[in-house]
């Protein structure tokens, strides 16, 4: 299934399909630059929007702006496209990236953290949802690493093929 995820929940920009993605950071500048790096990824891909058969978009935990920037170009997409949209777990999309039972956390402002331990083996289970909590004393194995693209198009895949669909930010 061709699903593609974006997240702009982060200072980086995260494109993905589940066997390609691309991550830039871009700080502040996600609307800017949003649609012309997703036209250069699906074309470096070798992928269409025409072929695109859902979105996963990041829902956070994250920037305020960040969110409402990502969920409202996945809508745009999906309805367009007439295609599904599902939103994912930013964190879950960074917590892929390992193996075992891991911390991962996005530094906020005033000393806090969104964290959220994650198992990971052939499928990646919740242990402690994401939340907000002081950075002193939480010592993630990851802190401010982009999620992966192609983690978060598979939880897409997942989440589609289950038969979920739509997408709530995730403010905390």
């Amino acid at each position: 299934m061709q699903v593609l995820a974006l997240d702009t929940a982060t200072p980086f920009l995260v494109l993905g399909l589940p066997t390609h993605e691309r991550v830039l950071r871009l700080d502040r500048r996600h609307a800017e630059r949003l649609f012309g790096e997703l036209e250069d990824f699906l074309a470096w891909a070798g992928t269409s929007l025409e072929g695109l058969e859902g979105i996963a978009v990041g829902q956070g935990p994250g920037s305020y702006t960040g969110l409402r920037i990502g969920i409202a170009a996945g809508l745009g997409l999906a309805r367009g496209l007439g295609v599904p949209l599902v939103g994912v777990d930013t964190l879950a999309g960074v917590a892929g990236r390992y193996r075992g039972t891991v911390t991962v956390a996005h530094a906020t402002r005033n000393g806090y953290a969104y964290a959220a331990t994650y198992r990971v083996d052939d499928t990646l289970q919740t242990l402690a949802p994401p939340r907000k909590q002081r950075l002193e004393g939480l010592e993630p194995a990851s802190l401010d690493e982009p999620p992966s693209g192609r983690v978060l198009a598979r939880l897409g895949v997942e989440r589609l093929r289950r038969g979920e669909r739509g997408v709530e930010a995730l403010y905390l």
